[in-house]
């Protein structure tokens, strides 16, 4: 009998040694510190200029002429934004052909070459800047920082002789990178 009481008495004394500090006042906190990974990100809200069938030796521009398109900053870090365009290339049943217009290095056209180029509104120190197959920078002046827009828009100068009745697509890339 004696050792059954031991026993319970013993069990009882441990029960209670583990749950004293819980009924205590005390407390402590830790503190988490980190940093949120830099979302480099921009939108454009144009994807495509149609223009349909288009005639040598022609300039088209965006309808409204700089305004066109708003290129603006998603991400939560500034950027500094580049424009690269690349040949013309025909296209026939979502196929891509064997027949190119080139892109002009000076924003000229020419024979099988055409002209593109870009003008960002309330940019007045450079107006029309050409589009060429060497990246360049889009927005020069400053860094844009996340929310920030700058609209633009295009233009296009047809080649001055190319064979007709051939759909001809080109893209053009805008890209950012870190400030």
């Amino acid at each position: 009998m004696k050792t059954v009481i031991t026993s319970i008495l013993v069990a009882t004394v441990l029960a209670l040694i583990f749950s004293l500090p819980a009924l205590g006042e005390e407390s402590e906190s830790i503190t988490i510190t980190m940093t949120g990974v830099s979302e480099i990100s921009i939108s454009l809200d144009k994807a495509q200029w149609l223009l349909g069938e288009v005639a040598t030796d022609m300039e088209h521009t965006t309808s409204p002429a700089i305004e066109w398109c708003t290129l603006e900053v998603i991400g939560n870090s500034a950027v500094r934004t580049f424009i690269v365009g690349e040949d013309a290339i025909w296209y026939e049943g979502g196929v891509g052909k064997n027949y190119y217009w080139t892109l002009s290095d000076d924003g000229t056209n020419g024979e099988n070459e055409y002209g593109l180029l870009f003008r960002i509104s309330g940019d007045t120190a450079r107006g029309y800047v050409p589009v060429t197959k060497t990246e360049g920078e889009f927005w020069p002046y400053s860094d844009l920082e996340p929310g920030q827009y700058k609209q633009f828009g295009l233009k296009l100068l047809t080649p001055t002789y190319f064979v007709g009745n051939r759909e001809m697509r080109t893209p053009i890339t805008i890209s950012a990178v870190a400030a």
